[in-house]
């Protein structure tokens, strides 16, 4: 069963452009030509018209979309039931993390499912745009994230904000800052975006990184200014104790979120998880 191929078609589809999807697929553009090229053979129809503006689908590729999000839902599920089937354990439940989030949420999450004993769980930790196609498979169950994309077929909900707070190992205010020490962390495009309008000085300095686990380890070996989760600091005091916060910065919150498919969304199970998350927040 080649899920590629749809899964394609529906980044596609979002961004409307090749090159676009083959960033975020992380394949090559020409993969991406292909899959497509395949699909429309199989259907003996054109999905769609390419051009310089990127790519329009085609009244047939509109009517196509519904019926490829149904097929993969429902493969995704008929994979699971059958692996559950040919297990002793009767419940099982898949759930992904971003990686920023996992000091967070994760890990005090995983310690709440597991008081079920008959619980098979399986546990992700990934990018935002795969978590979500993973729930559009069915290959997840509940992701949690910063930044969702809005699909008809995803349900979204707000589980609060985590702080992003200015630290540093040289420096107790902002105005001592040193381009040359400081490191922006773009944790996502919009937490970026945040960055640079409250602090256009700052938007382009000599390294830009994507992991706050990667941040931690260069202020450990050299030192410097950077963002990280408010929830991240006291672990990364233990490793570089010579860090602080740097009150009078800017703070920059990010919207954390919870995703699970709409055909997921009343299975016991799942919304048993999804309370005891809610629960878990609520008490931060």
């Amino acid at each position: 069963m080649n899920t590629a191929l749809l899964l394609t078609f529906l980044d596609v589809m979002e961004t409307g452009n090749f090159k676009r999807t083959a960033e975020r697929m992380n394949i090559m553009q020409s993969t991406v030509s292909a899959r497509i090229r395949q699909l429309e053979e199989t259907l003996e129809t054109r999905l769609f018209e390419r051009g310089r503006g990127g790519a329009e689908p085609t009244l047939a590729g509109r009517r196509f979309e519904g019926h490829c999000r149904a097929f993969l839902t429902l493969w995704g599920h008929a994979r699971r039931d059958v692996l559950a089937g040919a297990s002793a354990r009767k419940r099982r439940l898949h759930i992904s993390c971003q990686y920023s989030l996992v000091r967070a949420y994760l890990i005090d999450w995983i310690d709440k499912l597991r008081s079920d004993k008959d619980l098979d769980l399986h546990v992700e930790i990934n990018f935002s745009s795969q978590i979500q196609r993973d729930i559009l498979s069915g290959e997840t169950d509940v992701g949690i994230m910063f930044a969702p994309q809005l699909t008809p077929d995803i349900q979204i909900a707000d589980l609060g904000a985590a702080e992003f707070v200015m630290v540093s190992t040289d420096h107790d205010s902002l105005a001592q800052v040193d381009m040359n020490r400081y490191i922006k962390v773009a944790y996502t495009s919009a937490f970026e975006r945040a960055l640079d309008e409250v602090l256009p000085d700052l938007a382009f300095p000599g390294m830009v990184i994507g992991s706050d686990d990667l941040a931690i380890e260069l202020l450990r070996r050299y030192g410097g200014t950077l963002y990280l989760p408010r929830f991240a600091v006291a672990s990364a005091q233990t490793k570089v104790p010579k860090l602080r916060i740097i009150e009078d910065a800017p703070i920059i919150p990010q919207p954390v979120f919870s995703a699970v498919h709409l055909r997921r969304r009343r299975d016991p199970l799942v919304v048993w998880a999804l309370k005891l998350l809610r629960d878990l927040v609520d008490r931060r």
